[in-house]
């Protein structure tokens, strides 16, 4: 089992864009309604379910999350998932490769906070515990911004930065898109995505790429992501789905 104190540069790089994030938010909004509470709040709830296949390494999961605005830029979310892992280990598994080839499960939960500092911009921070093969706590965040909104075609970055403590990888991925296409009823992204992962029981970093799709269907609040690509675990699939339902209060 990897020591604690090998994971500090982890949380501090997550440590730091939550607290740059709010520092940011503190000091653009200070005097200002930063600390009002939301009118009218909302609650939300998002099921997701993705699946990624490779020659040396498969895994399925899925779960939902419910988020409750606070104030316009800050809210709270609570996640529970479920993971099975039926070959191998890769870019976002807690668990080091084994002998045997049964199938894998545990369940995670996770709570933490989701900072909105200007419209299009977001970046949540969670923690929490795997149950079941994995049995260890896990930290991870996640950034995602538009870039040029009002133009034909807006570009978004997102990235995540995940610890995890199980087998002490440290994992991050980063999605540059632009949007190829808009109409009333859906939005059409293209772009490319890659992840790079490493420590713990992964050792060496290792890394994977490839361009992928993006579909956003408006009245269903439906995403469906499709990546394709070519690296440490060799050519690879990835394939997600998550829709999103809201309520206000």
């Amino acid at each position: 089992m990897r020591k604690p104190g090998a994971s500090k540069p982890a949380l501090l790089a997550i440590a730091f864009l939550a607290i740059a994030c709010l520092c940011w938010i503190s000091s653009s909004y200070a005097g200002t309604d930063f600390f009002d509470l939301a009118n009218p709040q909302q609650l939300s709830l998002t099921l997701f379910a993705s699946g990624f296949g490779s020659e040396k390494y498969g895994t399925t999961h899925g779960g939902l999350q419910l988020e409750q605005t606070l104030t316009r830029y800050l809210a709270v979310a609570a996640s529970i998932s479920a993971y099975q892992l039926y070959q191998g280990t890769g870019f976002d598994s807690p668990l080091a490769p084994a002998s045997r080839s049964a199938t894998r499960n545990f369940g995670r939960f996770e709570g933490g906070v989701n900072f909105t500092p200007i419209e299009g911009t977001s970046l949540a921070v969670l923690g929490g515990h795997d149950v079941g093969d994995s049995d260890a706590p896990v930290i991870d965040s996640q950034f995602s911004s538009w870039l040029i909104p009002h133009s034909l075609h807006p570009l978004n970055i997102s990235f995540t930065l995940a610890h995890y403590y199980n087998n002490g990888v440290t994992s991050g991925t980063v999605d540059l898109r632009t949007v190829l296409l808009s109409t009333g009823s859906f939005i059409l992204l293209g772009g490319a995505g890659s992840a790079i992962w490493g420590g713990g029981s992964a050792r060496n970093a290792k890394a994977q790429a490839g361009p992928d799709l993006g579909i956003f269907v408006r009245d269903l609040h439906l995403r469906i992501n499709l990546q394709g690509g070519y690296g440490s675990s060799r050519t690879y699939g990835l394939v997600s789905f998550s829709r999103t339902f809201t309520w206000d209060e």
